[in-house]
């Protein structure tokens, strides 16, 4: 099955039943098992009228949900069963939407390569011996094979826009706090947003405006005009990922964008000084305050217990190193600090001195293709080996520090048919018209 988006799955309701297209969408996810993409498929999945009335929803398994597991992809939570919905979740099931099922994430959604050594990998629907990206890579598997037009995942380093790259969909990451909080398997408060993958940029606005009560701006008329942050997100880039991003911008270029070259200045460097000693500080807050709602056994787990039954080996060491003590309150001051730098450094560069100010930052979103499933530590680039998790989220990673909104778009394939995906980034708040400059993007990219 090709992916389809919302407006076709209506059309195949109407013309059988809403009914036939969520038994269908079931029977798809048990068919695409091989992919690893879902942990656990709903008996009978639900719906109500509404806007998205028996339009199937997969659903990352770290969020919760009221009548499914919520693992979180670690055997720690493996029988946990919340008994409620995170807020995005709630609000798309009272629009009619119907939950088919939870998908397989990275453990604890802490890594990009959706390879859970508890749970089993994801493998990507273009090349099965390719990580999908993580850590939503369910869902983003979910939505790129046809199973489901929408999915929902998390973002905390870039797990919603990586995925997205990897496997040719759109992901959008809204600024931190837009989807509400709560009700997740934490990482970091600060950094931590559910988001939506989806085929098109019109899908990804509806549902975004389901969850906010938002409606996306509209079209300014006026050209658009992007910054390209050479420095820093534009550097040693594989050939194919610089070949698919000069094209795209070549057709930007092409349909009227004004392309302005930016610097986010200190961007990288304040990110590597401030955004893990935020994800360690407050994984080790978070996680036993997340764990102590549950209604089950698991409140009484400590997070010594959850790390004792970790099975992959990087999320081990995260884990290890949250709680080794080093990251103290005054570490963490200093961090936040920092973070406020670094949303400096962001506005400066969207709003330049005495210039129109910028629609929103491109650049390529992850800087190589899909990496071989089982580059766990290290993967090629350019003739080395280099480190897999870092340099996947060299450029999501800084704006997810900094809580800003930011989407990833389809922009291209290798000569061997892996997706390519370049991203859109904007400054907190701007989230409506972002998504709006999203929708011209994927229009001169797709030539229309």
């Amino acid at each position: 099955m090709e992916p389809s988006g919302v407006e076709q799955v209506r059309q195949r309701i109407a013309a059988t039943s809403a009914e036939a297209v969520v038994a269908e969408s079931r029977q798809r996810a048990e068919e695409i098992a091989e992919l690893g993409a879902f942990l656990a498929l709903a008996d009978r999945p639900e719906w109500r009228e509404g806007l998205l009335a028996g339009v199937p929803l997969a659903v990352k398994d770290n969020l919760d949900t009221r009548d499914l597991p919520t693992t979180g992809g670690t055997p720690a939570l493996r029988d946990s069963r919340p008994g409620r919905d995170h807020p995005a979740v709630a609000r798309l099931r009272a629009a009619g939407a119907a939950v088919i099922g939870k998908t397989n994430l990275h453990e604890l959604a802490l890594g990009i390569t959706s390879n859970n050594a508890a749970f089993g990998p994801v493998r990507n629907p273009h090349d099965p011996t390719r990580s999908p990206g993580g850590s939503s890579g369910g869902s983003a598997v979910a939505v790129a094979t046809g199973v489901v037009p929408i999915a929902l995942g998390t973002d905390t380093g870039g797990s919603l826009r990586v995925p997205a790259a990897h496997c040719g969909v759109v992901g959008w990451r809204p600024t931190t706090g837009r989807w509400g909080t709560g009700r997740l398997v934490p990482i970091s408060r600060t950094r931590d947003t559910a988001g939506v993958l989806a085929t098109s940029v019109a899908d990804v606005a509806l549902v975004d405006e389901i969850v906010t009560g938002e409606s996306a701006a509209a079209p300014s008329g006026r050209p658009l005009r992007l910054g390209v942050p050479r420095a820093g997100f534009y550097d040693d880039l594989h050939p194919e990922v610089a070949r698919c991003t000069e094209q795209a911008l070549e057709r930007l270029a092409a349909a009227g964008v004004e392309l302005v070259e930016v610097e986010v200045v200190g961007g990288h460097t304040l990110d590597e000084e401030c955004g893990f000693p935020i994800v360690f500080f407050e994984i080790a807050q978070d996680l036993p305050a997340y764990l102590a709602t549950l209604p089950g056994p698991e409140s009484g787990l400590t997070l010594a217990d959850v790390l004792a039954q970790v099975a992959s080996p990087d999320v081990r060491g995260a884990l290890e190193a949250a709680t080794s003590g080093a990251f103290t309150e005054e570490v963490y001051r200093q961090a936040m600090t920092t973070r406020d730098r670094l949303r400096a450094a962001y506005a400066a560069a969207l709003q330049p001195a005495g210039t129109q100010r910028l629609d929103a930052l491109v650049y390529p979103t992850v800087p190589l293709p899909p990496p071989p499933l089982g580059d766990d530590e290290t993967t090629e680039l350019n003739g080395r080996e280099v480190p897999v998790f870092l340099t996947t989220i060299r450029n999501t990673g800084p704006g997810s520090t900094a809580g800003m909104p930011a989407v990833s778009l389809p922009a291209g394939t290798t000569q061997a048919g892996l997706p390519i995906g370049i991203s859109l980034e904007a400054l907190p708040g701007e989230d409506a018209a972002l998504l709006a400059s999203a929708r011209r993007v994927e229009a001169a990219l797709a030539g229309d």
